[in-house]
């Protein structure tokens, strides 16, 4: 496989009626490797094959660094608020157990399969990966890895930048693939990297696999470089983190790119100009250069040894004139460069609610309601972004169930492929929140609720019809009024004597 190319701007505008140039693979792997050294805050540093020609095609200061880099947090964010938290391991709804990823089933049968799946596929830990690769770089897979060796299937996470072509249906639906990565060489007597090329194609019920070594047909498995499998279906899912239209998807940095870069170079050039001060050259007019420089610290203590020059005044010497000394530096309004970027960096917030620290802690501690009022914006955007990664996690996980099934491996007993085709492996991830509820915040709702069912008795609605508005179930609400607490109150007031309870 080619190593990533030079950076041109074309790769990372995304054109809606034409996205072939954002869509191509070397576009994307470029892309992707940009969008990635944002997360890891090297996006300006020349170790990178684009790095130089990246600065130069954005204007950029040739010492630009991640200052005020928001990408780290942003991607931590996703990673741990798509599908963060522990899962069950039993794979419940959520309702006895708490679980990160409940799941809805009208098939009970299902939920000891997917707890195989998750176990093989140590998905409480990949989990994360899947929504950090997706929130980073814009794109994320999941394969099923039917391991006939070891009789297990499992879901693995792909990088996007493996995958070379993909061709869907009207649904999304992945009817063909390339993938292409680079691997050891596996012949005799090689070293070295090669490339590790995977193409799958329907044909018919059929899967026709093909692998490839450097673009040549080779059998990775010493056996045979082409075989097909009955399954009905590419067992591969695509997941855009954000859907704007295109065949591929858009990463959270993408659209704050630019600021980001501008925040970094305005940073950049602030932090040296804050160095040049500090180690500012002088001017001595009217005197001569010193023969000798005098000792410093460091050349008695010698502790300065490991970095010589550093405790040196840089210094010009004119001779001949009157003499003065003055410092070689432009000047700059720190106080005013520091509120410019304070502004853009509010800027930046208020397109992205979720770096905002008011979703963290209210200005007013005591209540919970102002937390959800800062949170609510945050809240919409993740469950938006979610439904694209619990759709491509439900469709992973039935093929895995189908193919489980269908090879008869343990934990899969009772399902396989006519169970897809049937739609008995329909399931869902269920709703939980975004936030980790409080405790305290539970209370406060609470008490808020029994309140106003005071004014609503005290108004002369029945408790009970209070309960049935509010969206409480019968059996939920006949547990109240067959209560001997409510039962007592109720006969206190039929003796004449005001309760709580009101009227039934």
């Amino acid at each position: 496989m080619t190593g990533i190319k030079a950076f041109r701007e074309a790769y990372m505008i995304a054109g809606t009626l034409d996205d072939a140039a954002y869509g191509d693979f070397d576009s994307r792997r470029v892309r992707y490797d940009i969008l990635w050294s944002f997360f890891e805050n090297t996006a300006y540093r020349n170790v990178h094959a684009w790095a130089i020609r990246y600065k130069t095609e954005y204007g950029l200061y040739k010492y630009t660094r991640n200052i005020y880099n928001p990408s780290y947090r942003l991607g931590e964010f996703y990673r741990t608020h798509l599908m963060g938290g522990a899962l069950d391991p039993a794979a419940g709804s959520g309702l006895t157990a708490p679980t990160a990823l409940p799941i809805v089933t009208e098939n009970e049968q299902l939920r000891p399969a997917l707890a195989a799946l998750w176990r093989d596929s140590n998905w409480a830990f990949n989990k994360d990966i899947y929504g950090l690769w997706g929130a980073v770089m814009g794109d994320v897979g999941l394969r099923v890895i039917d391991d006939v060796e070891r009789k297990k299937v499992y879901l693995k996470v792909v990088h996007a930048g493996t995958v070379k072509t993909v061709t869907t249906d009207d649904f999304g639906n992945i009817k063909g693939y390339a993938i292409e990565e680079t691997r050891n060489d596996p012949r005799p007597g090689k070293t070295g990297k090669v490339a590790y090329g995977e193409i799958a194609e329907r044909d018919g019920e059929d899967v026709v696999y093909r692998t490839l070594l450097d673009g040549k047909e080779w059998a990775w498995d010493g056996e045979s470089a082409e075989w097909r499998v009955p399954y009905g279906f590419v067992p591969l899912v695509m997941v855009q983190h954000n859907n704007v239209g295109l065949s591929w998807g858009w990463s959270e940095l993408y659209p704050c790119l630019s600021k980001i870069r501008e925040v970094d170079d305005i940073a950049a050039k602030l932090s040296d100009q804050i160095r040049k001060m500090v180690d500012v050259p002088w001017l001595f007019i009217g005197m001569d250069k010193p023969k000798s420089q005098p000792l410093t610290r460091g050349d008695v203590a010698r502790v300065s040894d490991m970095e010589p020059g550093r405790e040196e005044i840089p210094a010009l010497y004119v001779s001949n004139a009157s003499a003065s000394a003055q410092p070689l530096i432009a000047p700059l309004d720190i106080t005013a460069t520091v509120a410019h970027l304070t502004k853009m960096l509010e800027e930046l917030e208020r397109e992205y609610p979720e770096l905002q620290m008011d979703i963290w802690a209210s200005a007013d501690r005591t209540s919970g309601r102002a937390l959800r009022t800062a949170r609510q914006r945050t809240t919409t955007k993740v469950s938006a972004r979610r439904a694209m990664y619990n759709d491509g996690l439900t469709r992973a996980q039935s093929m895995a169930m189908a193919i489980g099934g269908w090879r008869k491996y343990a934990g899969y007993e009772g399902l396989g492929l006519d169970s897809f085709v049937a739609g008995k492996l329909a399931h869902t991830i269920g709703a939980r929140p975004v936030f980790e509820p409080d405790p305290l915040d539970k209370i406060e709702e609470e008490k808020a609720f029994w309140d106003a069912a005071l004014v609503a008795k005290n108004a002369g609605m029945p408790l009970t019809v209070y309960l049935a508005r509010c969206g409480w179930p019968d059996g939920e609400i006949r547990a109240v009024t067959d209560s001997p607490e409510y039962q007592a109150r109720m006969a206190l007031m039929n003796a004449g004597v005001n309760g709580l309870g009101g009227g039934g």
